[in-house]
């Protein structure tokens, strides 16, 4: 990771050049030539990269120029801040600090060339030691961003896994869980990591008998790292999905209060609970209180590395050994990694490509993992010469010693597609092995904190992008690789602006992989704090702290972390207890987030953050204070805001901050339209509310985002209407024009909907939730012509009509549809060809409709249809008569009105 250091110092030093040149004065020529030394080092970087395992000499060397980059950084950030800060006071102290200043400029001077001169001495050992510099050619930023575009295309939020081999195993399994006429609780896959044994844990999860055979069910991971109230409380969530009072209630139960509520509804209910990666018989004889001895019809699907483990866990459990995949599996599934995207008919590759595909695939001897790997290096190389380049690779990778044995094999084909990664990548890969085993990261919060750890290019954004569309490219690349897992949940969408729930996360191996390649980085640049006795040692030089959520913790005192670049409180409950002021004297930070925190109340010394790019104040409950100093951090790119701020009467200013691209949670209440919007010149991402009687901010909002002078790609709006005349009506049909919009969330009457195309409806949207809209028109006739529509949410009273028709052609994109509390709607007829690609249906409180639209038989790809508080009546009608309309979809939860 040391180049991608280097890197970021040269840009930043540029970046100081040009933009903080009155500030730089006394030290420009020092400055430039420091510059010139890094961008030099940075060359031979690029040789190292791939050598450092050659010798330790090298290691070291890596190891001395992060840490003497690093120095150089603070240095720089430092001085900016020291004197930006003089220069911001009245005149009298201006003149007061003059001679001070000077004097900074010459230790900071002095300071430069001591770093010049060990750079110097690093450089040369480089090249004493036989490495060359490489210039720049080859890939720069535009044929880097071809690259990555291509990957774009192939990679849409989140990659299908490809399934080969696997059906004997799943009939098998399957057949045992849903088998009533055994006593066993227990099935087991075991087998050596890599084989697919998750993968396989969860299509058996979510298979349709399983579904219907079971009442609740329960998947948690536990790995060799586990706490055991948190998976006691995540089985026991998952099994009788609480609403938030209980979920307060199970957070305050004592392990025994656990395990007997446990033991209660596997007794009362027919539960499946997977318990995944268990690695030793210590894990149940902690768990065992939670589960009912004997057979009680629920069951534990688990997997493991060790047979034993089953074994012990119940000496009658279902043993099912997970092989390895056949030659012809093992080709079948690369050809389909290799070409993605294509389907089965059109994966034909020549004889010689086959050939050479076929011989690489030797040393991975039927494990999946290393397969999808392999086939994730092959992807973007279609021609026999790059194949062959491939192999001969892979062939100097296995001339090793100990390379006989199958896990080096496997291990070396794995290494050699981190190898062949772009620098950049690199690092963001090797980031990764921060977080915990098994540890799902969020999409969003792994891109900002690469983006505030220097590692998102800015020279690769185009066409209007954001630092955030640069590294979700560089996720598509990744994952595309398979050298990280994606995942992505739609879960019933409703009121929340949110995404679905997307995260990524390390196979073993390659977190193996991943921790090996980072042993030469610092290992006190980061930490954290799981409990109130933990310390750190070195801690000033500590640059990353993560603050893990945990009852009765006591706060570290964040004067002791000068350097640190990465603040992370998530999940923290301050109850009542303050953020500390010294926060505001942590001049590095670039990264603060304070998601899901319970009572945050920020000190105005926040404001003294001058280099902070992204603040995540997006707490949880009411009472969230925030000073009025955002507009001071002119270097915020990234700004999320809470749902509600406690403020009283004056306003939030935004103003100042010009290089703000995504602003989330502005709202009319808390922020001034006129004033802050259209001063944003580099906003790309708006999420914003309009509350109840704010038609002037409304109409500025709709003015603003119809403007041609923004750069707006993408708005979501959540609009509250509470009028009944009819120009306001007019007024908030023009929110459906809004050329940026994409999400869009209505709350009132608008009588009736604008036609589709003629009055210029949006067709950017891609997520409609209306409430009580009051329509009297069916408003499926113009919704199903959006051609980009893919989740849909009609409320309570959103629509007052008694027929609804979904037209064949129609809803090509659509996902999830919520249909919520229609109190007239009798007749829903669904023609075949619409909907084609539904997965998710959700039929709620409708309790005038005599039955389910015949046309459901027709929807293929539905999984999930849930009907809840409708007529006992209807509910027999779905499980009887009507059974055959549904009889494909997978999971159907039906549960009557009380």
């Amino acid at each position: 990771m040391a180049e991608q250091v280097v890197q970021f110092v040269v840009e930043k030093i540029g970046e100081l050049l040009i933009n903080e040149a009155r500030f730089m004065c006394g030290v420009h020529d020092q400055l430039k030539e420091l510059q010139d030394e890094l961008t030099e080092m940075r060359c031979f970087l690029k040789d190292v990269d791939g050598r450092q395992e050659e010798s330790e000499t090298l290691q070291n060397l890596v190891i001395q120029i992060r840490k003497v980059t690093c120095d150089a950084e603070d240095a720089l950030e430092l001085y900016a801040f020291k004197v930006s800060s003089r220069r911001r006071r009245n005149v009298l102290l201006r003149f007061a600090c003059i001679f001070n200043e000077g004097i900074s400029v010459h230790m900071v001077g002095s300071k430069i060339d001591r770093i010049k001169i060990k750079i110097s001495k690093l450089t040369a050992s480089l090249e004493r030691n036989g490495i060359r510099a490489v210039r720049e050619g080859g890939e720069g930023p535009s044929s880097s961003h071809e690259r990555l575009n291509q990957v774009r295309r192939i990679y849409s939020h989140f990659i299908e896994e490809d399934f080969v081999g696997f059906d004997e195993d799943i009939r098998t399994l399957v057949g045992e869980l849903v088998n009533q006429d055994t006593d066993r609780r227990v099935v087991s896959i075991f087998g050596m990591g890599g084989l697919g044994k998750t993968t396989l844990a969860m299509k058996i999860y979510h298979h349709p008998d399983v579904r219907r055979h079971f009442d609740s069910f329960a998947s948690v991971c536990i790995s060799q790292k586990w706490e055991k109230m948190d998976v006691l409380k995540g089985i026991l969530i998952k099994l009788i999905s609480p609403d938030e009072q209980k979920k307060k209630e199970i957070k305050e139960m004592t392990e025994d209060d656990l395990a007997r509520e446990l033991c209660q509804i596997q007794q009362q209910k027919k539960c499946l609970v997977i318990l995944d990666d268990i690695w030793d018989n210590d894990v149940w004889n902690a768990l065992r209180q939670a589960f009912p001895y004997g057979y009680t019809g629920s069951r534990i699907l688990l997997t493991s590395r060790m047979k034993e483990v089953a074994c012990h866990i119940d000496p009658n459990a279902f043993l099912h050994p997970l092989r390895l995949l056949n030659t012809e599996e093992s080709w079948q599934l690369l050809v389909k990694k290799a070409f993605p995207g294509r389907r089965d008919t059109e994966l034909r590759v020549e004889t010689q490509m086959e050939k050479e595909g076929r011989e690489m695939l030797q040393p991975c001897g039927g494990v999946p993992l290393a397969i999808v790997v392999l086939g994730g290096l092959l992807a973007n190389r279609h021609t026999l010469n790059e194949w062959e380049g491939v192999h001969y690779s892979l062939g100097r990778y296995l001339m090793g010693e100990g390379i006989d044995r199958q896990d080096q094999r496997i291990k070396q084909v794995l290494t050699l597609s981190y190898d062949n990664l772009p620098y950049q990548l690199k690092s963001c890969f090797l980031y990764m092995g921060n977080f915990q085993e098994d540890y799902n990261v969020s999409i969003e919060k792994l891109c900002l904190l690469w983006i505030a750890e220097g590692m998102v290019d800015p020279k690769e954004k185009v066409e209007g992008e954001t630092m955030m569309d640069v590294a979700g490219r560089y996720l598509g690349e990744l994952a595309q690789r398979s050298m990280v897992q994606v995942e992505s949940s739609i879960e019933n969408w409703w009121w929340r602006i949110s995404e679905p729930q997307e995260a990524c996360r390390l196979h073993d191996l390659m977190r193996e992989l991943c921790l090996s390649k980072r042993k030469g980085e610092d290992s006190q640049s980061h930490g954290n704090v799981r409990d109130s006795s933990s310390s750190s040692t070195g801690i000033t030089k500590t640059r990353k702290l993560a603050i893990y959520f945990r009852l009765g913790i006591d706060l570290p005192n964040l004067k002791e972390f000068k350097l640190l670049r990465v603040l992370d409180f998530e999940g923290f409950d301050f109850d009542g207890e303050r953020i500390p002021k010294g926060i505001g004297k942590l001049i590095h930070l670039k990264y603060l987030s304070f998601k899901d925190c319970w009572g945050v109340k920020l000190p105005s010394s926040i404001g003294n953050l001058q280099f902070l790019q992204i603040l995540d104040i997006r707490g949880r409950g009411v009472d969230i204070s925030v000073p009025n100093v955002l507009w001071k951090l002119e270097s915020l790119r990234h700004l999320y805001l809470p749902n509600y701020i406690n403020r009283k009467n004056e306003k939030l200013t935004l103003d100042g901050l010009s290089r703000l691209e995504i602003l989330e949670n502005f709202d009319t209440y808390t922020c001034n339209v006129l004033k802050d919007l259209f001063k944003l010149p580099e906003l790309r991402n708006l999420k914003a509310t309009v509350m109840v009687g704010c038609m002037e901010d409304m109409e500025t909002i709709i003015n603003y985002l119809n403007a041609t002078s923004h750069q707006l790609r993408s708005t979501y709006l959540y609009i509250i209407l509470d009028f009944e005349e009819e120009e306001p009506f007019l007024v908030s049909r023009k929110v459906f024009t809004i050329r940026s919009l994409e999400m869009l969330k209505l709350q009132g009457k608008i009588g009736k909907l604008p036609e589709y195309p003629h009055n210029h409806f949006s067709a950017s949207l891609t997520r409609i939730s209306l409430l009580k809209s009051g329509l009297t028109e069916d408003p499926m006739t113009t919704l199903e012509k959006l051609p980009n529509l893919k989740y849909l949410v009609l409320g309570r009273e959103s629509y007052v009509g008694n027929e609804m028709v979904c037209s064949a052609g129609g809803f090509l994109q659509l996902r999830s549809l919520t249909l919520m509390w229609f109190s007239k709607l009798e007749n829903w007829r669904v023609d075949k060809g619409a909907l084609p690609v539904l997965s998710s249906l959700n039929i709620e409180g409708c309790k005038e409709m005599n039955r389910l639209p015949e046309g459901l038989k027709f929807l293929t790809k539905l999984q999930n249809l849930v009907i809840e508080c409708m007529p006992k009546a209807f509910g027999d009608k779905v499980r009887g008569e009507d059974s055959y309309i549904i009889q494909h979809v997978p999971s159907v939860t039906i549960e009557y009105e009380q």
